[in-house]
C-alpha cells in the first residue's frame, strides 16, 4: 500500500476492464458487444458509470467532456464538432472515435439540441458514451439516440449479487489497508453507502490516512476528509469572508463530494459530536436538497456549496 498516499483509492482501485467490473450479467452482456451503439449509462452516484466509460473507450481516440461544467453550445461547436470532424487513421482506414459526455444531466437545453445534430452527422465515425445520475433530465430525443443502460439493480437478485461482490471487494481493500473488521460491521458499513462505491473508497482512504486500525460502530460513519467542513457548518456565521476563503481553497475541487457528505455524513457527525442540534436536521436536509437541485442551474457550482454552508450555519445557530 506504499502508493496509497500519492494516489486516490477511487483511482487506484477503479476497475480497468469488464472482468474486474462489479456489475450483473445483464450489464456485462450489453457492454461485451462493444461500441456498436452510443451508450447512455445512468444510475446512483458512485456506482461505476465513469469507470465503464473509461473501460469502453480504452484503445480508442477519444475526447472527454464533463458536461456539467462544459455545458454550453460553444463546447459542441469548438470542441466536439472539431474532434468528430478530424481524421484518425489506422491501417489506412478511418478509426472509430469516442466522445465521453460525463454528468450529461447537467448540460443545457442548447447543448442537447446541438448534440443531436452532431451525433447524426458523425454517426459513421464517432460513438458517444454519456453518463448521468438522473435520466429524467435527459430529453427524450437525446435518449432515443443512445442505448440506455441502468446500472442500479433492477431486482432483488441483482441487488443481492452486487452487495455480495461489494463485500468481497471492500473487505479485500480494508485488509490491504491494515484495517480489521467483523462480518457484521462490514455489512453495516457497506449498507450505509450502498451502492456508492466511491463513497466507500473515500472513507477507507480517510481511515487509512488517519491511522485507523479497526472498523467499528464508533468510526465507520465518520468521513475524516470533511470534518473541517462539518465544524465550519456548526460554527457561528460571523466570519463570512474567512469562511469563503476556506471553502474555496479546500473544497473548490471536490464540490460534489462535499455536498454529498453534507447529505449523509454530516448527520452522523452531529449525532456524535453535537446531539443537541439534531432537532435542526429536518431544516438542514431540506436545504441540502434544495441546493443540490439548484447546482446544475448555476454558472459556478462552487456558489451552491458556499450558499449551502452559510444556510446551514444560520439554521444551526438560530
Amino acid at each position: 500500500m506504499s502508493q496509497t498516499i500519492q494516489q486516490l483509492f477511487t483511482e487506484r482501485f477503479r476497475p480497468k476492464d469488464l472482468a474486474t467490473l462489479i456489475a450483473p450479467a445483464r450489464i456485462k452482456t450489453e457492454l461485451s458487444r462493444g461500441l456498436v451503439q452510443n451508450l447512455l449509462l445512468y444510475g446512483s452516484p458512485g456506482i461505476g458509470k465513469s469507470s465503464i466509460a473509461f473501460i469502453m473507450m480504452k484503445d480508442t481516440t477519444h475526447l472527454y467532456i464533463n458536461a456539467s461544467s462544459e455545458r454550453g453550445i460553444d463546447v459542441i461547436r469548438e470542441r466536439i464538432s472539431k474532434f468528430c470532424s478530424s481524421i484518425s487513421l489506422e491501417g489506412g482506414k478511418e478509426k472509430l472515435k469516442v466522445v465521453i459526455l460525463d454528468e450529461m444531466d447537467g448540460a443545457t437545453e442548447e447543448f442537447f439540441k446541438a448534440l443531436r445534430a452532431v451525433m447524426e452527422k458523425y454517426a459513421n465515425v464517432c460513438r458517444f458514451i454519456a453518463t448521468c445520475n438522473y435520466i429524467n433530465k435527459i430529453p427524450e430525443p437525446v435518449q432515443s439516440r443512445f442505448n440506455c443502460i441502468s446500472l442500479d439493480p433492477i431486482n432483488a437478485d441483482e441487488e443481492a449479487y452486487t452487495f455480495n461482490e461489494y463485500k468481497i471487494r471492500v473487505g479485500t481493500i480494508l485488509t490491504a489497508a491494515g484495517i480489521s473488521y467483523s462480518p457484521e460491521i462490514l455489512d453495516r458499513f457497506i449498507k450505509n453507502s450502498f451502492p456508492d462505491m466511491r463513497r466507500l473508497m473515500n472513507k477507507i482512504q480517510s481511515f487509512y490516512l488517519q491511522g485507523v486500525k479497526e472498523l467499528n460502530s464508533g468510526n465507520f460513519n465518520i468521513n475524516f476528509d470533511f470534518n473541517d467542513l462539518f465544524k465550519l457548518c456548526v460554527s457561528k456565521p460571523d466570519k463570512p469572508y474567512e469562511n469563503y476563503k476556506f471553502i474555496v481553497s479546500e473544497f473548490g475541487s471536490k464540490i460534489d463530494e462535499a455536498m454529498n457528505a453534507l447529505s449523509f455524513d454530516f448527520v452522523e457527525f452531529l449525532k456524535t459530536d453535537y446531539p443537541n442540534k439534531l432537532d435542526k436536521m429536518p431544516l438542514v436536509i431540506i436545504s441540502v436538497a434544495e441546493y443540490q437541485a439548484q447546482r446544475a442551474n448555476v454558472i459556478d457550482p462552487l456558489i451552491s456549496l458556499l450558499a449551502l454552508v452559510m444556510k446551514i450555519q444560520i439554521i444551526l445557530n438560530q
